[in-house]
């Protein structure tokens, strides 16, 4: 009996792993990019007046535990400066501390209206607030949130500070 072989002449089809070593040459990029980041904090985000080059080592930004939070009904605004300087000194925070984060939420009433309009509530409130206090909030990031649990006509805004702190030698 005589037996032949069959030559296998079909190829192997490489073009199924292309797309593999597509994804694997992207995600490769991905972690050369993400390991050049350089992240750079914000040391000098207040002001540095009445401070010399001699009079410290290094300074450096600290964050108020203990936020400023302002119920306010209908849009009708208080005297927010006083209201800061009022809690400034009452907290022990320096007067030259500055406002770094607001945090705006709007109300809703579930049964009659969506979420939308408590953003709506907060979003007005805000642009209010840049308009009326523009060198107190210019600095400041501001976030918006919503809440059901209190009146829908209210909108509470928290102030958060941040104050230079000075190392000397």
């Amino acid at each position: 009996m005589i037996q032949s072989t069959v030559l296998n002449t079909e190829e192997d089809d490489l073009t199924g792993l292309s797309g593999w070593m597509y994804t694997d040459l992207l995600l490769g990029l991905v972690v050369i990019f993400l390991a050049t980041i350089t992240f750079v904090p914000n040391l000098n985000l207040l002001n540095k007046e009445g401070v010399t080059s001699g009079d410290s080592v290094y300074s450096y930004t600290k964050t108020i535990d203990k936020p400023l939070t302002l119920l306010i009904e209908e849009q009708q605004l208080p005297n927010i400066p006083a209201l800061i300087e009022g809690f400034k000194s009452q907290q022990g925070i320096a007067a030259t501390a500055e406002i770094v984060y607001v945090q705006v939420v709007g109300s809703y009433n579930e049964r009659m209206e969506n979420q939308s309009k408590a953003v709506e509530r907060a979003l007005a409130l805000s642009q209010i607030l840049d308009q009326a206090f523009p060198e107190l909030f210019k600095n400041s990031a501001t976030t918006f949130s919503t809440t059901s649990t209190i009146p829908s006509n209210q909108v509470v805004v928290r102030i958060i500070f941040a104050e230079r702190v000075l190392v000397t030698k």
